[in-house]
C-alpha cells in the first residue's frame, strides 16, 4: 500500500460533554457553534437546530469542510457532539470552545477519515 493511502482526508472529534450545563438554550448553542466555525477559519453553509419541548436540542452545522452536530440531553447534564473537518481545519479547537460555553468534563474520541484498510 503506498502512502497517499495512509493519509487522512479529515479528522473527526466525537466529543461527549458530561455534568454540563446551559443544554436547552438553543441560542447559546447557536453562538457556540458560530464561534467553533469562527476560530477554526471554516465555512458555514446552512445549519438547521429544533429544540425539543420541554428539554433537549439537536443540530447540524453543515460546512465547506465537512459538519458539525449536536444533540443535548440536559436532564442528564450530557451533550454529544460531532466535529469533523477536512483539509487543513482544527476540528480540536471547538473542545476548548465546548467547555467555554457548557462546562463539564470531555470524553473524545477522534477518528482520522479517508484511511484506507487493507482489512475489515
Amino acid at each position: 500500500m503506498d502512502n497517499k493511502h495512509l493519509e487522512p482526508k479529515g479528522k473527526h472529534l466525537i466529543i461527549d460533554l458530561h455534568h454540563a450545563s446551559h443544554l436547552n438554550d438553543i441560542a447559546l448553542m447557536k453562538t457556540a457553534i458560530h464561534d467553533i466555525v469562527s476560530k477554526t477559519n471554516t465555512t458555514l453553509l446552512f445549519e438547521n437546530f429544533h429544540h425539543f419541548h420541554p428539554s433537549g436540542i439537536t443540530g447540524i452545522a453543515c460546512l465547506a469542510e465537512s459538519h458539525i452536530s449536536v444533540h443535548t440531553w440536559p436532564e442528564h447534564n450530557y451533550a454529544a457532539f460531532d466535529v469533523f473537518m477536512c483539509g487543513e481545519a482544527q476540528p480540536e479547537l471547538a473542545i476548548a470552545i465546548l467547555k467555554h460555553y457548557f462546562g463539564g468534563t470531555e470524553s473524545i474520541t477522534m477518528l482520522k477519515r479517508g484511511i484506507q484498510s487493507s482489512k475489515l
